[in-house]
Protein backbone atom coordinates (compact mmCIF):
# COMPACT_ATOMS: atom_id res chain seq x y z
CA UNK A 1 0.00 0.00 0.00
CA UNK A 2 2.85 2.43 0.87
CA UNK A 3 4.33 1.70 -2.65
CA UNK A 4 0.81 2.31 -4.40
CA UNK A 5 0.70 5.39 -2.52
CA UNK A 6 3.81 6.54 -3.58
CA UNK A 7 3.19 5.62 -7.74
CA UNK A 8 -0.15 7.46 -7.09
CA UNK A 9 1.75 10.44 -6.83
CA UNK A 10 2.16 11.65 -10.13
CA UNK A 11 0.09 9.93 -12.99
CA UNK A 12 2.60 9.32 -15.39
CA UNK A 13 6.04 7.35 -15.57
CA UNK A 14 8.36 6.59 -18.04
CA UNK A 15 10.64 3.55 -17.58
CA UNK A 16 13.56 5.33 -16.41
CA UNK A 17 11.38 7.09 -13.43
CA UNK A 18 10.45 3.80 -12.73
CA UNK A 19 13.86 2.54 -12.10
CA UNK A 20 14.53 5.42 -10.33
CA UNK A 21 11.26 4.91 -8.32
CA UNK A 22 12.93 1.60 -7.76
CA UNK A 23 15.96 2.84 -6.36
CA UNK A 24 14.45 5.06 -3.69
CA UNK A 25 12.87 2.06 -2.25
CA UNK A 26 15.29 0.06 -1.80
CA UNK A 27 17.09 2.46 -0.27
CA UNK A 28 13.86 3.09 2.43
CA UNK A 29 13.79 -0.70 2.51
CA UNK A 30 10.11 -1.25 1.36
CA UNK A 31 11.72 -3.69 -1.09
CA UNK A 32 13.82 -6.82 -1.08
CA UNK A 33 17.62 -5.44 -2.69
CA UNK A 34 17.44 -8.05 -4.75
CA UNK A 35 14.76 -7.20 -6.56
CA UNK A 36 15.91 -6.33 -10.36
CA UNK A 37 13.84 -3.92 -12.81
CA UNK A 38 11.96 -6.74 -14.51
CA UNK A 39 10.52 -8.02 -11.67
CA UNK A 40 9.78 -4.78 -9.95
CA UNK A 41 7.69 -4.05 -12.86
CA UNK A 42 5.74 -7.30 -13.36
CA UNK A 43 5.17 -6.49 -9.80
CA UNK A 44 3.67 -3.48 -10.48
CA UNK A 45 1.52 -5.15 -13.44
CA UNK A 46 0.41 -7.93 -11.55
CA UNK A 47 -0.29 -6.82 -8.07
CA UNK A 48 -1.01 -3.23 -8.64
CA UNK A 49 -2.66 -3.19 -12.17
CA UNK A 50 -0.05 -0.98 -13.93
CA UNK A 51 -0.78 0.11 -17.54
CA UNK A 52 1.34 0.79 -20.70
CA UNK A 53 0.69 3.49 -22.90
CA UNK A 54 2.45 3.64 -26.05
CA UNK A 55 2.83 5.52 -29.49
CA UNK A 56 5.27 4.78 -32.36
CA UNK A 57 6.05 6.07 -35.49
CA UNK A 58 9.36 7.26 -37.52
CA UNK A 59 10.24 10.05 -35.48
CA UNK A 60 8.06 10.00 -32.09
CA UNK A 61 8.85 6.57 -29.88
CA UNK A 62 7.22 7.39 -26.82
CA UNK A 63 6.06 4.43 -23.66
CA UNK A 64 4.23 5.63 -20.38
CA UNK A 65 2.92 3.44 -17.07
CA UNK A 66 0.10 4.39 -15.08
CA UNK A 67 -1.88 3.25 -12.54
CA UNK A 68 -4.46 5.87 -13.25
CA UNK A 69 -7.36 4.13 -15.76
CA UNK A 70 -8.66 7.98 -16.68
CA UNK A 71 -5.47 8.49 -18.75
CA UNK A 72 -6.11 11.33 -21.45
CA UNK A 73 -4.15 11.97 -24.56
CA UNK A 74 -3.33 15.37 -23.37
CA UNK A 75 -2.11 13.36 -20.10
CA UNK A 76 0.29 11.33 -22.39
CA UNK A 77 1.61 13.25 -24.96
CA UNK A 78 2.65 16.17 -21.95
CA UNK A 79 5.23 13.70 -20.92
CA UNK A 80 7.13 13.88 -24.20
CA UNK A 81 9.31 16.43 -23.70
CA UNK A 82 10.42 18.54 -20.90
CA UNK A 83 9.20 21.95 -21.17
CA UNK A 84 6.55 21.18 -24.23
CA UNK A 85 3.52 22.97 -24.61
CA UNK A 86 0.37 21.89 -26.37
CA UNK A 87 -0.09 24.76 -29.13
CA UNK A 88 -2.05 25.94 -31.88
CA UNK A 89 -5.53 24.74 -31.70
CA UNK A 90 -4.62 22.16 -29.34
CA UNK A 91 -4.02 24.87 -27.49
CA UNK A 92 -7.16 26.48 -28.18
CA UNK A 93 -9.09 23.71 -27.15
CA UNK A 94 -7.86 22.47 -23.81
CA UNK A 95 -8.60 26.15 -22.86
CA UNK A 96 -12.04 25.75 -24.34
CA UNK A 97 -12.05 28.28 -26.85
CA UNK A 98 -12.31 26.43 -30.10
CA UNK A 99 -13.70 22.94 -30.90
CA UNK A 100 -11.89 22.83 -34.20
CA UNK A 101 -9.46 20.06 -35.61
CA UNK A 102 -9.73 18.32 -32.22
CA UNK A 103 -8.43 15.15 -33.96
CA UNK A 104 -4.97 16.11 -34.26
CA UNK A 105 -2.73 17.39 -31.20
CA UNK A 106 0.11 19.71 -31.81
CA UNK A 107 2.81 19.50 -28.64
CA UNK A 108 5.81 21.90 -29.44
CA UNK A 109 9.04 22.40 -27.48
CA UNK A 110 11.18 25.11 -28.37
CA UNK A 111 14.53 24.65 -29.98
CA UNK A 112 17.73 25.58 -27.93
CA UNK A 113 18.25 29.26 -27.85
CA UNK A 114 20.94 30.38 -30.87
CA UNK A 115 22.14 33.16 -32.16
CA UNK A 116 20.35 34.17 -35.12
CA UNK A 117 22.36 36.05 -38.22
CA UNK A 118 19.97 38.36 -40.04
CA UNK A 119 22.58 40.12 -41.67
CA UNK A 120 21.34 39.21 -45.59
CA UNK A 121 19.05 41.61 -46.45
CA UNK A 122 15.48 40.17 -47.55
CA UNK A 123 14.50 41.11 -51.37
CA UNK A 124 11.09 40.69 -52.69
CA UNK A 125 12.76 38.22 -55.40
CA UNK A 126 13.07 36.02 -52.21
CA UNK A 127 9.91 35.98 -50.65
CA UNK A 128 8.27 35.52 -54.03
CA UNK A 129 10.08 32.45 -54.94
CA UNK A 130 9.62 31.00 -51.10
CA UNK A 131 6.26 31.40 -51.53
CA UNK A 132 5.99 29.69 -54.64
CA UNK A 133 7.73 26.55 -53.20
CA UNK A 134 5.63 23.47 -51.19
CA UNK A 135 5.10 24.33 -47.71
CA UNK A 136 7.14 21.63 -45.67
CA UNK A 137 5.62 19.87 -42.62
CA UNK A 138 7.03 17.86 -40.16
CA UNK A 139 7.97 14.56 -40.29
CA UNK A 140 7.42 13.77 -36.19
CA UNK A 141 4.01 12.89 -36.30
CA UNK A 142 2.27 9.88 -34.81
CA UNK A 143 -0.99 7.90 -34.40
CA UNK A 144 -2.56 7.21 -31.61
CA UNK A 145 -5.92 5.87 -30.99
CA UNK A 146 -8.27 8.34 -33.12
CA UNK A 147 -5.60 11.06 -33.17
CA UNK A 148 -2.75 12.19 -35.14
CA UNK A 149 -0.28 13.78 -33.02
CA UNK A 150 1.97 16.44 -34.34
CA UNK A 151 5.31 17.75 -32.63
CA UNK A 152 6.70 20.52 -33.90
CA UNK A 153 10.10 22.87 -32.48
CA UNK A 154 9.48 26.68 -33.06
CA UNK A 155 12.12 29.24 -32.55
CA UNK A 156 13.22 30.08 -28.86
CA UNK A 157 11.48 32.64 -27.06
CA UNK A 158 12.01 31.48 -24.08
CA UNK A 159 8.07 30.24 -23.98
CA UNK A 160 6.70 33.58 -24.40
CA UNK A 161 2.95 33.60 -23.63
CA UNK A 162 2.85 29.71 -22.38
CA UNK A 163 0.73 29.79 -19.86
CA UNK A 164 -1.25 27.37 -17.26
CA UNK A 165 -4.54 25.88 -18.01
CA UNK A 166 -6.20 22.89 -16.20
CA UNK A 167 -2.55 21.63 -15.27
CA UNK A 168 -1.40 21.42 -19.02
CA UNK A 169 1.54 24.09 -20.55
CA UNK A 170 -0.49 25.88 -23.55
CA UNK A 171 0.05 28.51 -25.97
CA UNK A 172 -2.29 31.97 -25.29
CA UNK A 173 -4.67 32.59 -27.28
CA UNK A 174 -2.57 35.30 -28.65
CA UNK A 175 0.24 32.81 -28.91
CA UNK A 176 -1.60 30.61 -30.69
CA UNK A 177 -3.05 33.30 -33.26
CA UNK A 178 0.20 33.70 -34.10
CA UNK A 179 0.97 30.36 -34.41
CA UNK A 180 -1.57 29.62 -36.46
CA UNK A 181 -0.69 32.71 -38.93
CA UNK A 182 3.04 31.56 -39.21
CA UNK A 183 1.66 27.83 -39.80
CA UNK A 184 -1.51 28.21 -41.82
CA UNK A 185 -0.12 24.77 -43.93
CA UNK A 186 -1.79 22.76 -41.25
CA UNK A 187 -5.07 24.18 -41.93
CA UNK A 188 -7.29 24.62 -44.56
CA UNK A 189 -5.96 27.87 -45.73
CA UNK A 190 -5.96 31.46 -44.86
CA UNK A 191 -9.26 31.87 -44.44
CA UNK A 192 -10.44 29.19 -42.19
CA UNK A 193 -7.46 30.71 -39.55
CA UNK A 194 -9.34 33.64 -39.12
CA UNK A 195 -12.82 31.65 -39.40
CA UNK A 196 -11.61 29.88 -36.22
CA UNK A 197 -10.56 33.21 -34.49
CA UNK A 198 -13.35 35.65 -35.28
CA UNK A 199 -15.46 34.55 -32.27
CA UNK A 200 -12.46 34.83 -30.24
CA UNK A 201 -12.02 38.36 -30.96
CA UNK A 202 -12.63 39.57 -28.00
CA UNK A 203 -10.22 37.21 -25.95
CA UNK A 204 -7.42 39.07 -28.06
CA UNK A 205 -5.12 42.30 -27.42
CA UNK A 206 -3.57 43.29 -30.66
CA UNK A 207 -0.51 44.74 -27.76
CA UNK A 208 0.22 41.00 -26.98
CA UNK A 209 -0.03 39.55 -29.88
CA UNK A 210 2.20 42.38 -31.45
CA UNK A 211 4.64 41.49 -28.57
CA UNK A 212 4.37 37.51 -29.65
CA UNK A 213 5.62 38.34 -32.88
CA UNK A 214 8.27 40.11 -31.54
CA UNK A 215 9.23 37.56 -29.44
CA UNK A 216 9.72 35.12 -32.62
CA UNK A 217 11.99 37.71 -34.17
CA UNK A 218 10.93 36.81 -37.48
CA UNK A 219 12.99 37.25 -40.65
CA UNK A 220 9.55 37.43 -43.13
CA UNK A 221 7.63 40.67 -42.95
CA UNK A 222 4.89 38.89 -40.07
CA UNK A 223 3.98 42.15 -38.34
CA UNK A 224 2.60 43.70 -41.59
CA UNK A 225 0.75 40.26 -42.15
CA UNK A 226 -0.54 39.59 -38.54
CA UNK A 227 -1.52 43.03 -38.53
CA UNK A 228 -3.61 42.48 -41.45
CA UNK A 229 -4.89 38.83 -40.03
CA UNK A 230 -6.66 40.96 -37.10
CA UNK A 231 -8.34 43.32 -39.46
CA UNK A 232 -9.67 40.53 -41.36
CA UNK A 233 -10.56 39.23 -38.00
CA UNK A 234 -12.66 42.66 -37.06
CA UNK A 235 -10.32 45.09 -35.45
CA UNK A 236 -10.48 48.18 -36.28
CA UNK A 237 -7.46 49.61 -38.12
CA UNK A 238 -7.25 52.74 -35.19
CA UNK A 239 -6.28 49.79 -32.85
CA UNK A 240 -3.66 48.04 -34.92
CA UNK A 241 -1.38 51.28 -35.60
CA UNK A 242 1.77 49.37 -33.95
CA UNK A 243 1.51 46.54 -36.63
CA UNK A 244 0.94 49.22 -39.25
CA UNK A 245 4.02 51.34 -38.19
CA UNK A 246 6.07 47.87 -38.80
CA UNK A 247 4.52 47.94 -42.53
CA UNK A 248 7.33 46.99 -44.97
CA UNK A 249 7.45 47.77 -48.49
CA UNK A 250 7.88 44.13 -49.11
CA UNK A 251 4.81 42.62 -50.33
CA UNK A 252 4.30 39.26 -48.29
CA UNK A 253 1.30 36.47 -48.91
CA UNK A 254 -0.88 34.86 -46.43
CA UNK A 255 -0.49 31.70 -48.11
CA UNK A 256 1.49 29.67 -50.44
CA UNK A 257 0.13 28.66 -54.23
CA UNK A 258 -3.07 30.02 -54.43
CA UNK A 259 -4.01 30.31 -57.87
CA UNK A 260 -5.28 33.65 -57.58
CA UNK A 261 -4.21 36.92 -54.94
CA UNK A 262 -6.05 39.94 -54.29
CA UNK A 263 -3.83 42.55 -53.17
CA UNK A 264 -3.98 44.83 -49.74
CA UNK A 265 -2.07 48.07 -50.31
CA UNK A 266 -2.87 49.26 -46.57
CA UNK A 267 -0.80 45.89 -45.53
CA UNK A 268 1.12 45.00 -48.43
CA UNK A 269 -0.32 41.84 -48.58
CA UNK A 270 -1.20 39.47 -51.24
CA UNK A 271 -4.04 37.29 -50.17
Amino acid sequence: EIIKDLLQGKKLYSLKDLNLLLDRLKMKRLIAQDVSSRRFFDLLQNRLGLKTYSVSSEKINKVRYSLYPDINIYDFVSTFEKQGFFSMTTALNIQRLSNQKDNFVFFSKELSLKNYSQNNLLSQKDIDQAYQKEYRFTRSIASYEDKHIINLTPKNTNRFEVIEYDGYAVSSVHRAFVEMIMNVQYFKNFDTVIKIFEPLKDKLDPKRVFDVIRSFDPIYPYYQLVGFSLDRVGFDKKNLVLFKEHVTDLRFYTEKNKHEYSFDNYWNIYY
